[in-house]
């Protein structure tokens, strides 16, 4: 659905980078934004104890879910809703937690704002997002801005690499970053 800015990752390297990037263990939970098709949420599950998928498109969802089940993957749980609304209720109820996404961009600045406002927080975030937002996020002085200070008043921010616009499907019309905001206060 245009109307949920939906880009499917296509790029198995794309993956790889963002799990390698959560540095995750079994004794992990994962809460994913937007799991699309499952693309991510799967090589999630590999490595992670738990996966907890937020998808707001219900046909996706369902689809994913019905998908999983004959799969036999067990350590995912599909929950159909806005994450903006549903965030405060999911981190009451999971600790020890990192965010791992690939998110609709329209929805960085509200994400972020929410998560770091509410305990407990996550001990690391993993995103692509939009270039421009990512480079603005990890600015230094002199050149920070509102955005920079709040993430980084939280945790470290670094870019770890370009994704190119042919690695989703549809292909969005920005450059696209992998992002790690890690060190995580609470």
């Amino acid at each position: 659905k245009k109307s949920l800015g939906q880009h499917f990752l296509t790029c198995q390297w794309v993956v790889d980078a963002l799990v390698k990037s959560a540095d995750l263990s079994l004794s992990d939970t994962v809460l994913e934004i937007g799991p699309g098709t499952g693309v991510l949420t799967r090589a999630l599950a590999q490595k992670a104890g738990g996966v907890i998928a937020v998808e707001k498109d219900e046909l996706l969802a369902a689809k994913l879910q019905k998908d999983l089940r004959a799969e036999g993957i067990k350590n995912i749980r599909i929950v159909t809703g806005d994450i903006l609304q549903i965030l405060s209720d999911l981190q009451l109820q999971i600790s020890n937690f990192k965010i791992v996404a690939n998110i609709p961009y329209y929805l960085t600045g509200r994400l972020l704002r929410s998560v770091f406002e509410k305990e407990p927080r996550p001990k690391t975030i993993v995103l692509t997002i939009q270039k421009e937002v990512a480079e603005r996020i990890t600015a230094r002085p002199p050149h920070m801005n509102l955005l920079a200070l709040s993430v980084q008043a939280f945790g470290k921010s670094k870019i770890i690499k370009t994704v190119p616009k042919g690695c989703f499907h549809p292909s969005p019309k920005v450059e696209s970053t992998i992002i790690c905001v890690s060190d995580i206060s609470d």
